[in-house]
């Protein structure tokens, strides 16, 4: 996935609070129906309407893990398991960058609400009819958590753009070695081996840890 569709889908986040506004008060929703033709990823697919119109769809009120990320392949093959070559109705809630954004039902099964149940996305807007659904899937430790410390994908899409916007900060950031995978913090007797053609900043271990990286065996 290329970082402009991940920026775009960050945007989507960032307007969710409006489509909503224009929900409530009475707006028109468009319904798409037609058959999953391809999924992008843990929260995206494209649909061939009736019309033989290829639309890619954006789920709506989840984030999934990405590709990369822990469980981003599982919640690939989840959304496959549940759309792939099935028809599926889509209220679309908005549009954005040649995308929808939209609810997706097959045979009345809410995608977004059985992806959150399994614990393979995130709810992510503030009074979501998905939240108690969340809240379940922690209870019962499924998928994402299985672990305190499951990193959402707004989080390691910033720390996607903190690297390409700002290659030349180094003073207190962790240093990833982008040949091996391997990050160095400060005090980590390799910190300032890795070589500048090599080297990968992040502003945290966690973020570090988002984008793949593994920490020196030699830190302590």
């Amino acid at each position: 996935m290329n970082i402009i569709f991940l920026y775009m889908k960050s945007l989507y986040f960032t307007f969710s609070i409006l489509v909503l506004s224009l929900i409530t008060l009475g707006v028109n929703a468009e319904v798409l129906t037609g058959k999953v033709i391809h999924i992008s990823d843990g929260d995206t697919l494209t649909i061939l309407t009736r019309a033989n119109q290829q639309v890619k769809i954006k789920l709506a009120k989840i984030d999934a893990p990405e590709q990369k990320q822990v469980l981003g392949m599982q919640a690939k093959k989840a959304l496959a398991a549940l759309t792939f070559r099935k028809q599926v109705r889509v209220n679309v809630e908005i549009k954005y960058g040649g995308s929808s954004v939209g609810r997706v039902t097959v045979k009345g099964l809410d995608v977004s609400a059985e992806l959150v149940r399994q614990g393979l996305a995130w709810v992510t807007a503030k009074n979501n009819d998905l939240s108690a659904v969340e809240v379940q899937a922690k209870q019962q430790k499924r998928g994402l958590w299985t672990s305190k410390h499951a990193v959402s994908p707004w989080v390691w899409r910033k720390g996607l753009r903190t690297v390409e916007h700002h290659p030349t900060v180094i003073r207190g950031m962790i240093i990833g070695n982008r040949s091996s995978r391997i990050y160095y913090r400060a005090d980590c007797p390799g910190y300032k081996r890795v070589a500048a053609s090599k080297k990968v900043l992040f502003k945290s271990e966690a973020l570090a840890k988002a984008n793949g990286y593994l920490k020196a065996g030699n830190c302590r």
